[in-house]
């Protein structure tokens, strides 16, 4: 992955960024009135591609002011239109225009400023150095996690503009409108084939900032992510049933489901819709048919998605995220109609993510919630990553409840604190604690005594 991005942002000195740009008459040298935004696709130290739904023929001559990051004048000069391109389907142009009295002051400026906005190098940098995520915040250098710890990259701090430098052309004019209108966005997106990465965009005090996260394009085995592989399989054979997967955020529920959607696609002939917000692992259908459709581009609500997927002839439904009884309630509803769908709670154990689900009701909807429930949730996986004892990644730990006869009455009569009880007595069954895997981790030297005693106690808090 490395090499693809370092030949694509270090080889050319163009670079993929999206800075105001107005530009002017190539006659009207005073800059008379506001003059014409220009869609900026990309820059270099001797031109600019640009997008306009007025066509300039090649030879144009256009005055423009560029404002760039950490610099409140704009860069001021004249360039001229070398290249030309309608868009099919389109009222737009692509043209490409040099840069024709640059000072050289001001041609150091933009290499300088390219060079800090090499959005791909920053990302090569997170890669390389084994980061999950990277954050890029105004007023600071760009953060990486890595190992659940947080470090600062070798850099100056980020300027206001430049974030959306440098995510902007990554986005349609429609991400674009939407994200300044509701200040949120999510996307994923990926440089090249070996790799993916999912996006949020975000405001914060009054400026731009991103989390991205690095998405593996290999898809992990049950057993390279340290779960019970006969255990999974054999959920993964269920023909209909609810499968939760729980955890705090980063704990890695995304690529569980993955694991179990992989399984399925390659020992199954069936067909897989997943429902995502973004996309984020891409998987080519093997002997399953697989449809991944993301929120906002392909449909609307995760609720909205499944009512509509029930006719779309699936035997699989994979959901990104249970976040509200909406979704819960359709998802249910697939579950109790001969579907099997997998999707993830944010939750703190197994119990607390049944009470959880309940909970997205008002009460007098809860009695009614509680028997759809006991009767189409097939189990309960709670998972979390601790640091390994030789300091070299994370290891899974996690906590399964299964939902047998005495579980089910437990739900169906709203009797959370009594599901502790039967996850400890139900290990013929296949159940198994947190406090359990925390003990084989231990003994297999994987994790130290003071990760095991810091999640007892908060057990125990609980």
């Amino acid at each position: 992955m490395a090499e693809i991005l370092s030949k694509k942002s270090r080889k050319t000195p163009r670079r993929k960024i999206r800075i105001p740009v107005v530009c002017w008459d190539g006659r009207d040298e005073q800059r008379q009135g506001q003059g014409k935004e220009l869609l900026i696709r990309d820059l270099s130290a001797d031109g600019i591609g640009f997008m306009s739904k007025q066509i300039y023929t090649v030879g144009t001559l256009l005055f423009i002011d560029m404002y760039l990051p950490k610099r409140k004048k704009p860069v001021s000069c004249q360039i001229k239109v070398v290249f030309v391109k309608a868009l099919l389907q389109t009222a737009d142009y692509v043209m490409g225009a040099s840069f024709v009295n640059l000072s050289d002051e001001d041609k150091q400026f933009i290499i300088f400023s390219l060079e800090k906005m090499d959005f791909y190098l920053l990302l090569e940098s997170m890669v390389k150095g084994g980061a999950s995520d990277l954050h890029l915040t105004v007023g600071r250098p760009p953060m990486v996690r890595r190992d659940g710890r947080i470090l600062a990259m070798a850099t100056d701090p980020l300027e206001e503009g430049e974030v959306e430098a440098m995510l902007y052309p990554l986005l349609s004019d429609e991400q674009i409108q939407n994200f300044k209108r509701t200040k949120e966005l999510d996307f994923g997106f990926s440089p090249n084939v070996d790799c993916r990465f999912r996006v949020n965009m975000h405001w914060q005090k009054g400026f731009v900032e991103a989390a991205i996260r690095n998405i593996p394009t290999d898809i992990k085995t049950f057993e390279e992510l340290g779960l019970a592989t006969k255990q999974m399989e054999g959920f993964c054979q269920d023909l209909s049933g609810l499968f939760l997967i729980a955890g705090t955020t980063g704990s890695g529920k995304t690529t569980t489901m993955a694991s179990m959607i992989n399984f399925i696609n390659h020992n199954q002939k069936k067909v897989i819709i997943t429902i995502e917000d973004p996309v984020e692992y891409i998987f080519k259908s093997a002997q399953s048919v697989i449809k991944q459709r993301e929120l906002g581009s392909d449909t609307q609500s995760y609720a909205e998605a499944l009512r509509r997927a029930l006719r779309q002839d699936p035997d699989v439904l994979c959901v990104g995220e249970i976040l509200d009884a909406e979704c819960l309630k359709a998802a249910l509803r697939a579950a109790e109609t001969g579907h099997f769908v997998i999707s993830t709670i944010h939750a703190p154990d197994t119990v607390s993510a049944i009470e959880r689900a309940v909970n997205f009701f008002p009460p007098e909807h809860a009695m009614a919630i509680r028997q759809q429930l006991a009767t189409a949730l097939k189990a309960v996986l709670f998972q979390i990553l601790l640091p390994r004892k030789d300091q070299k990644g994370r290891v899974l730990a996690t906590e399964l409840l299964i939902n047998n006869s005495a579980i089910k009455n437990l739900i169906r009569e709203g009797k959370g604190m009594l599901m502790g009880s039967v996850l400890q007595t139900g290990k013929t069954l296949g159940m198994h604690t947190l406090q359990n895997s925390l003990e084989e981790l231990f003994k297999k030297g994987l994790i130290d005594e003071e990760t095991v005693l810091s999640l007892t106690s908060r057990e125990h808090a609980l």
